[in-house]
């Protein structure tokens, strides 16, 4: 399945007092993800929203190939998740729906949680901007990916199912493309089909 996955969470636009609250993270994470916590590693609000951005970049992932789902995240569940470096700024892992079992790459530092579905060849990049509303997100993400791609005479649209597509000379590309956004943060994953 060639697809594309991401999800970005702005750190300082969390209530991270709701975040701690059982009530709420319990919502969508499951007893048996919760003992992947490991206190000395991640602090809980970030544990909880890493475990978020691991299942939103699942669903946009899915959502390709399945237009009838539906973001339910508790059944989105992460099965492994380990630090990949002594600093505890990386993390790789897996989330499953059931069917599928998708491997993850998060970068986490004191601004944002950025995380890709990692299937195959995936590039990725973030980048802070000055606005918060939509439609400056919007253009900002689409900016940047255009800029990264360096490919002429390219336009993105959206597909009626949501996800974005690039065309060029009126043709769909064979690139799998995600946007994700929160506050002052942008970023996309992509894949080329092969």
């Amino acid at each position: 399945m060639i697809s594309a996955g991401n999800d970005i969470v702005a750190l300082q636009a969390v209530d991270v007092q709701r975040t701690q609250l059982p009530a709420f993270y319990s919502k969508f994470i499951t007893p048996t993800e919760l003992s992947l916590h490991k206190p000395d590693e991640i602090t809980l609000v970030n544990f909880v929203w890493l475990l978020w951005s691991a299942k939103e970049s699942a669903y946009k992932y899915l959502k390709r190939y399945n237009p009838e789902l539906v973001f339910a995240p508790i059944k989105l569940v992460v099965q492994q998740l380990k630090a990949s470096d002594n600093s505890y700024r990386n993390y790789i892992g897996e989330v499953s729906d059931g069917n599928v079992v998708l491997p993850f790459i998060t970068t986490l530092n004191k601004d944002y949680i950025a995380t890709i579905i990692d299937q195959g060849d995936v590039s990725w990049n973030v980048k802070q901007i000055d606005a918060t509303d939509h439609k400056s997100q919007s253009q900002a993400v689409r900016d940047l990916l255009l800029d990264d791609l360096k490919m002429p005479d390219v336009s993105i649209q959206k597909h009626p199912n949501g996800y974005p597509v690039l065309i060029k000379n009126g043709q769909k590309l064979d690139i799998a493309v995600s946007f994700a956004h929160h506050a002052r943060y942008v970023s996309y994953s992509f894949q080329i089909l092969q």
